[in-house]
């Protein structure tokens, strides 16, 4: 038996959006970033302190994510930074972008771009390297710092969506955790007993 569409029942709950939850998962990954980025200039300042520990204790959370090599990295303090120049101008490029995001776009959108666009944010940094590994031309520090900054910056319109709509997830599971917890305390035990 067919049934009209004005009888449609939704299997999915309509939920409601909150700008100040998507505020501050903006704002935690804002601090995130800055946070990041500053680690990564920490390591050859703490190298030229003389605070070894500390520099090679950082140089060691990024050697995982990052090659590291000396001659393709920018010098701070006569040291290299944490990252390379790529990974570098990537990190300066996202957490800028994230900076500038609600300008650009509201944090209300919680869609992300079309696939196609990852290709465009990467195509840049994909012919950097390309043209350096065939020989045609032999790649910089700017050309690497500059890409990865665009790749960089691309990347917020995927993340950034995605962080607002986990924010409105998140917390609305934490709100229905507190509505179905039981009471606890002393006046839990006097309203059971009556």
């Amino acid at each position: 038996m067919a049934i009209s569409a004005e009888h449609y029942v939704p299997q999915v709950a309509r939920r409601e959006f909150s700008l100040g939850r998507a505020v501050c998962a903006w704002l935690l990954a804002c601090a995130g970033a800055l946070l990041y980025l500053a680690l990564i200039f920490a390591a050859p300042l703490a190298e030229a302190s003389g605070h070894t520990a500390v520099s090679w204790s950082l140089y060691g959370v990024f050697a995982p994510l990052c090659h590291q090599i000396a001659e393709r990295s920018f010098y701070v303090a006569g040291h290299p930074l944490a990252v390379c120049a790529r990974c570098a101008g990537v990190y300066a490029g996202f957490t800028l972008c994230l900076l500038l995001y609600p300008l650009v776009r509201s944090l209300r959108r919680t869609e992300a771009p079309r696939r196609g666009w990852l290709v465009v944010i990467a195509l840049p940094c994909v012919l950097d390297f390309l043209v350096n590994f065939t020989g045609l031309w032999h790649n910089t520090h700017a050309s690497r710092a500059i890409t990865g900054a665009w790749l960089g910056a691309g990347a917020v319109f995927f993340v950034a969506p995605g962080l607002a709509d986990a924010a409105q997830t998140l917390w609305r599971k934490g709100e229905r955790r507190e509505a179905t917890a039981p009471a606890r305390g002393l006046g839990a035990g006097r309203a059971a007993a009556s």
